[in-house]
């Protein structure tokens, strides 16, 4: 009876190690158990919400790159345009324009996002590198309107991002819900089965008659849509324009996807392990603050948990090629 139970026990984790976000979530849990005993007040309404607001403009990110990375791309630009998007609403928001001005970000974000896809799925440039360019074009753009935090947010419009949708859920929630949402859709389409055939083999993608360059190109295009909700919330998050408030996000969200178990190489993985990842790293920053640790250790934990998500991909795929023998 032993035996068979610790059969059934071992055969039950090796087909949980299969999938790919079954680590993230193991981690996910236990931080969340961390940050309670730290934390005791977690789960109340005005310590949630605070999180919320923190996580969610990286969870927008994480969405935005793990679209990118399931394709088989990449994209270093995230955290510029995050930045340009709360310096473009700063310096030109009013009390009067505040959506129009909001719209305008959306825009231009999304806009970005298909000149990435333009160059990387229809001139095929190499992802890394175009994508870093234009980072820095972007980045260049912005600390030329901006050199220095400031611009006007409208207090009404800031406050929405700590108030309560209907008075219950709280509005960061709200806004990923939302966002969740429009993948939900996204995931319904065509599309999204085409981004999953090039990330995992393009050219076999490419002989079975998918148009490999409108995909990518439409990757980056969604993935344009999201990077502006982050920003968004960034911007309601700091009430300010800042060149330099987003740029942290480019590699955070790699970070995120990686833990979240989406392979680098493309066609791995699933969107909600992005997510995942995303409120790991959050949850990670919650209990280094808390347990008095400094600030650059960050990096370093942040460092490790990539590697081991890493490590265990690389293992699972490994064990997939040996049963395949």
């Amino acid at each position: 009876m032993a035996s068979k139970s610790s059969r059934t026990v071992s055969a039950y984790l090796a087909s949980a190690l299969q999938n790919p976000s079954a680590m993230g979530l193991a981690v996910f849990l236990v931080l969340i158990v961390v940050n309670v005993a730290l934390q005791p007040a977690l789960f109340t309404r005005d310590i949630l919400t605070s999180n919320l607001m923190s996580f969610t403009p990286l969870v927008f990110a994480a969405l935005a790159q793990g679209i990118i990375i399931l394709s088989g791309s990449v994209d270093m630009s995230i955290g510029a345009v995050m930045s340009f998007y709360t310096i473009v609403c700063a310096s030109t928001m009013s009390d009067t324009n505040v959506w129009w001005v909001v719209l305008l970000g959306l825009a231009i974000s999304i806009g970005i996002g298909g000149f990435n896809g333009l160059l990387i799925g229809t001139l095929r440039l190499p992802p890394f590198i175009t994508t870093f360019a234009t980072s820095g074009i972007v980045l260049g753009v912005t600390i030329l309107i901006m050199p220095v935090p400031g611009g006007y947010v409208p207090r009404f419009f800031y406050k929405i991002y700590r108030s309560a949708f209907l008075g219950i859920i709280p509005m960061p929630l709200a806004f990923l819900l939302a966002g969740i949402l429009v993948w939900a859709v996204i995931s319904r389409t065509v599309f999204y089965r085409h981004l999953y055939a090039i990330g995992g083999a393009e050219k076999s993608a490419y002989a079975s008659g998918i148009r490999v360059r409108r995909v990518r190109f439409l990757a980056h295009l969604f993935a344009g849509f999201f990077v502006g909700l982050a920003g968004m919330c960034l911007l309601m998050l700091t009430a300010a324009g800042e060149y330099r408030s987003g740029m942290a996000y480019s590699l955070n969200s790699i970070a995120a996807v990686v833990i979240g178990g989406i392979a680098m190489s493309g066609g791995r993985g699933n969107i909600w392990g992005a997510i995942i990842g995303a409120l790991i790293l959050g949850l990670l920053n919650n209990i280094l603050f808390f347990a008095n640790i400094p600030s650059f250790y960050q990096n370093f934990f942040r460092g490790i948990i990539v590697i081991l998500s890493l490590s265990l991909g690389a293992l699972t795929r490994l064990r997939e090629l040996r049963t395949q023998l």
